[in-house]
């Protein structure tokens, strides 16, 4: 804990923290979030004919849904520093990071029209924006799952579709996989959110 000059305080308080120390935290909080959701994406499999195929999902598919993961994540947690006063050096450090990354997954073109989007469509979503609403509950189906609208699932379904929608293997389980992907990313934007709150960047 010495290492990193963190300074622990009551309920409630704020810690001061420099800004690669804080992309570095982000960056391990949402690999294990987007880790677990992966692992529940792969549970989905054991439904398919023949049973759990470890082999049904694809690297490139699963670098895609990281990438878009840690975009969407990141761009989210970024509106909600907005009054941070190092914000551009938090972004500049975070895509950066990002950045290396695609290059190493050979999807760097899919990381750039990515990055480009997302920020957009966070914008437009005045419901989110202007209410901080990220998730509305509409109705149920019938197997019970519930049916979502809003920015969290929009999101979502966008991650799901970066990297399964061509996928044939998984075809008679898409819904459930996107389903599953909705659930988890909502529940990492709720964490995440938590644990950015209580950081100030100097």
């Amino acid at each position: 804990m010495s290492d990193h000059d963190i300074t622990l305080l009551g309920h409630g308080g704020h810690i001061e923290i420099d800004c690669e120390t804080m992309v570095e935290g982000m960056f391990e909080m949402f690999d294990d979030l987007c880790d677990f959701a992966l692992s529940r994406v792969y549970a989905r499999t054991g439904e398919l004919d023949g049973g759990f195929n470890f082999d049904a999902i694809e690297q490139s598919e699963i670098d895609r849904f990281k990438l878009a993961w840690h975009i969407s994540l990141g761009e989210l947690m970024f509106h909600g520093m907005k009054n941070q006063p190092r914000l551009k050096e938090i972004k500049n450090c975070f895509y950066a990071e990002l950045e290396r990354s695609a290059g190493k997954r050979k999807a760097k073109p899919f990381f750039d029209a990515t990055r480009a989007s997302v920020p957009g469509l966070i914008r437009a979503d005045k419901d989110f924006v202007e209410n901080g609403l990220f998730n509305r509950p509409t109705s149920n189906r019938e197997d019970g799952d519930p049916r979502n609208q809003g920015l969290g699932p929009q999101l979502a379904g966008i991650i799901a579709d970066a990297a399964f929608i061509d996928n044939d293997n998984v075809t008679q389980v898409s819904d459930k996989i996107r389903a599953v992907v909705e659930i988890e990313f909502n529940n990492a934007y709720g964490h995440a959110s938590i644990a950015c709150a209580a950081f100030d960047i100097v």
